[in-house]
């Protein structure tokens, strides 16, 4: 695994998460979307709440087509190896709504490499930051 492979990831599942959110995609698009994360995927949400995969399925699933013109970006990306099979990736991330508000998060996502070389997401933490 390497920081392009990581980088690249990172960037793919947002851009699939604004097309869901903003209703780009298809409904039929929420396997595609959902088969990005392990089965014991877990994440800590803005909120402060964990989510294991069911409840992330879950909220995708309910919020398709929520949030029309949503942008999201993400950069200042910074690679932390972990073993040969994984790694970790710090981001920030600007969520942008149709109206012009949004929020910047600060994350940590945990991703892990397959047989076939391609990630999953095993573990992500959200923050809201300023600025």
């Amino acid at each position: 695994m390497n920081d392009t492979l990581a980088f690249t990831e990172i960037h793919d599942l947002h851009v699939l998460i604004e097309d869901w959110f903003s209703g780009r995609s298809p409904v039929a698009a929420l396997d595609a979307l959902l088969a990005r994360f392990n089965e014991d995927f877990s994440m800590v949400g803005i909120r402060g709440i964990r989510l294991d995969k069911p409840a992330l399925a879950d909220l995708f699933a309910s919020a398709h087509g929520s949030r029309p013109g949503l942008q999201i970006t993400v950069d200042a990306m910074q690679y932390l190896p972990l073993a040969p099979a994984a790694c970790a990736v710090r981001y920030r991330e600007d969520q942008i709504g149709a109206d012009r508000t949004g929020n910047r998060r600060e994350a940590l996502a945990v991703l892990v490499s397959r047989p076939d070389g391609t990630l999953r997401w095993q573990a992500l933490h959200e923050t809201v930051v300023g600025g």
